[in-house]
């Protein structure tokens, strides 16, 4: 097959949001991508933290081929999440691979719920994931919309006084606290099939490799408590900061369309999933999640 040799040029973006986001045009997913093309997008990407490509009918492979020019792609700890005929494909779905929903009492579909707490994908693994492609294939018309937050902004918008308070401070992070605190999953039997996962350690602040920008790195639903400090006041700054983070002044919201995909940076973003009725409505998307390159690097 040969290269797809898009004119730069004729690549445009248009931001969708003050903070965050911006409308990626001129690209077509479903073909090869030549060195120029990508380093375009990569400057967007970095520029724009998110990327939205309307209208882009790819197939699995395609999507694995796009997100490989951007890095190594992981696999998912969570078993029944991951594609049957491509590992690397998370189908952030509550419709099984026989099209059929997945119903409230399996514990996939209570998993799944877990993306509608503010996240940043990966945070349990000791170097977390660079960034995010995901693919819009049956979406949701109530509900289902996506909310991104600028990690950069939140931080910049904290006072002096909170920025030295937590300058330096440490936070740790376990999958397995996902399991533990889900309403839906705690204190069941059967939590399902993962692979493991210790705890990490990450910095609260940290400097993004390549823009060398400071951002808050917060991700709820793994974050456990902060280093040596007492856990109800641990706790407490958390919460603050995820407030904070989920100003409406930082967030982007995005309403899908079919075949949408949208490329994140989890360096300096965070995201959630607006609840939809998903026991009786069908959303299908496809991920395939950047491995990151180096452990966070503390402000």
């Amino acid at each position: 097959m040969s290269v797809a040799h898009a004119h730069t040029d004729s690549i445009t973006a248009e931001k969708r949001h003050p903070h965050i986001g911006a409308t990626v045009r001129g690209v077509d997913l479903s073909q090869p991508l030549d060195g120029s093309t990508v380093e375009a997008i990569h400057a967007l990407w970095m520029e724009h933290l998110l990327l939205v490509f309307p209208d882009q009918r790819i197939t699995d492979e395609q999507h694995i081929a796009f997100g490989e020019r951007f890095g190594r792609l992981e696999i998912h700890p969570s078993v029944a999440h991951r594609s049957s005929r491509n590992k690397a494909i998370y189908r952030v779905s509550n419709v099984d691979e026989s099209g059929n929903i997945v119903p409230p009492t399996d514990t996939a579909w209570q998993y799944l719920n877990q993306s509608w707490r503010w996240h940043t994908d990966s945070s349990f693994r000791e170097i977390p994931s660079k960034g995010s492609i995901l693919h819009g294939i049956e979406i949701t018309r109530e509900g289902g919309s996506t909310l991104f937050a600028n990690m950069y902004a939140a931080y910049d918008a904290l006072s002096e006084a909170m920025k030295a308070r937590i300058e330096g401070l440490w936070v740790i992070h376990a999958h397995d606290y996902i399991l533990r605190t889900a309403p839906e999953l705690a204190g069941k039997v059967d939590q399902g099939t993962y692979d493991d996962l210790p705890p990490v350690r990450h910095p609260l602040v940290k400097r993004h490799p390549v823009t060398g920008r400071k951002s808050l790195f917060l991700s709820p639903h793994t974050m456990v408590t902060i280093e040596g400090m007492e856990e109800n006041a641990a706790r407490a700054l958390l919460d603050d900061l995820t407030t904070h983070a989920t100003d409406a002044a930082f967030v982007y919201r995005h309403v899908w369309e079919p075949h949408d995909v949208i490329m994140w940076d989890n360096r300096c973003t965070m995201h959630s999933v607006e609840p939809f009725d998903n026991r009786t409505t069908r959303r299908i998307m496809h991920r395939v999640t950047l491995v990151g390159e180096d452990a966070p690097t503390p402000a």
